[in-house]
């Protein structure tokens, strides 16, 4: 395979290198761009009960339980570089680098910086674009998903105000995010190389290759089993992580008089851990993804369907163990725009196999809002989403302190800055 992609790409190349040297060429140029986007975030979440508050105990202290605070702020914030040039040739090329505020920092600020993803890449009109770095993969890029307005969403900036999974017997959290209901190869951006051809009679294409999910310079990952969570010498080469992850998608855009219409198909696969705990017991992953928006007179419907053979709160990113069944979900949903305000709402629900004679995960989630541009780029909004999820159970981990069954209800209003 690898053999396969290293010979693409150099008649790729020698073909870009062919094309005619008419064209004036320009020196690469940076404009910086990005997001400034303040949440208020109520959530009344079951998960959010009977939990540990507080700094652990000391000696002879007594562990308090309660309910947390149910309204914060969050602040979210990403800086999107962009280098873009062109040579004599007429190929275009340059790199896109996204530095985002991650949720991580000294003492927990959660103000810390770091890379999301960070790309270089080279184009032509005729010939398509290679992108080569994190970046997500084909099917991510291309994926045609239930329309929605902006910060919404089966998986949108609402669930950043919920716990994750609780464990019902340390009531520490697990760094999962609650919602089934993601984009394929949701939150990867392993180093890769991807293709996206341009566009013919409406219709595109593009394929990508990970050689594992490591990302950046980073040699070593994973963690010393007989040292808790302290770095061990588990180079991302070690087969600790999924590894050849192959990814292709196919994608419609095109009109009927006033009528648009958007259609994609999207495919991923890759190997499972060869040398995790547990790995003997897994198999490869693999997921599937189809979509469709139709947009007429303001309005915007559609929806999308998710399935295949993968585990845990992100398509495509855990194996599913032998035995269990298959996952799925699926988000149906509308917005209509008119003038400066734009308001949608979707319902969607979503399925996985406990295993054993366990009852399946059953998840359902739905929202409703709108958004108001004030100015050019200042976006204010207010939504409202219900999330229900039932037999929430893997590996001895509840909800609640011990109930299967978890709802929660989140209100969210905000102002989005881009620039």
């Amino acid at each position: 395979m690898r053999k396969i992609l290293l010979g693409t790409t150099a008649v790729v190349g020698a073909a870009l290198m062919s094309v005619s040297y008419a064209q004036a060429q320009t020196a690469p140029s940076v404009r910086v761009g990005g997001f400034l986007f303040l949440k208020g975030i109520y959530a009344d979440d079951d998960a959010d009960r009977n939990v540990a508050v507080g700094t652990a105990p000391g000696a002879g202290q007594t562990q308090r339980f309660g309910r947390r605070d149910r309204f914060d702020f969050t602040n979210e914030v990403e800086v999107h570089v962009l280098v873009t040039g062109k040579a004599a040739n007429g190929m275009s090329y340059g790199a896109v680098i996204e530095l985002q505020n991650d949720n991580s920092g000294a003492s927990g600020s959660g103000s810390a910086i770091d890379l999301d993803e960070a790309y270089g890449f080279i184009s032509t009109p005729t010939l398509g674009t290679l992108r080569f770095g994190e970046e997500d993969n084909a099917a991510a890029i291309m994926q045609v998903r239930v329309p929605t307005i902006a910060g919404m969403g089966p998986d949108g900036d609402w669930d950043d105000g919920l716990a994750a999974r609780q464990n019902a017997v340390t009531r520490r959290l697990d760094r999962a995010a609650p919602s089934l209901l993601t984009g394929i190869n949701d939150g990867n951006d392993a180093t890769k190389i991807v293709y996206l051809s341009p566009q013919f009679f409406g219709f595109d294409f593009g394929v990508s290759y990970a050689a594992n999910s490591g990302e950046g310079e980073r040699a070593w990952r994973g963690i010393q089993p007989d040292r808790g969570d302290v770095p061990g010498p588990n180079p991302q080469r070690d087969r600790v992580d999924l590894k050849n992850e192959i990814s292709a998608a196919v994608r419609y855009r095109g009109s009927f008089g006033n009528v648009g219409v958007a259609a994609g198909f999207g495919a991923m696969r890759a190997e499972a851990q060869d040398l995790a705990i547990g790995a003997a017991a897994v198999r490869d992953i693999s997921a599937y993804t189809a979509g469709v928006n139709v947009t007429a007179f303001g309005f915007t419907v559609g929806g999308e369907y998710t399935w295949g053979r993968y585990a845990g709160e992100s398509v495509g990113r855990a194996p599913v163990q032998r035995g269990r069944d298959n996952s799925s979900h699926y988000v149906i949903g509308a917005t209509y725009t008119i003038g400066a305000v734009a308001i949608g709402g979707f319902f969607g629900e979503g399925e996985q196999d406990n295993g054993g004679v366990l009852a399946d995960r059953e998840q359902r989630i739905w929202g409703v809002g709108a958004t108001y541009t004030l100015a050019p780029g200042l976006d204010l909004l207010a939504q409202y989403n219900n999330l229900r999820d039932r037999n929430v159970l893997a590996t001895g981990i509840l909800q609640a302190g011990g109930s299967n069954t978890r709802e929660a209800d989140v209100f969210l209003i905000g102002a989005r800055l881009a620039f």
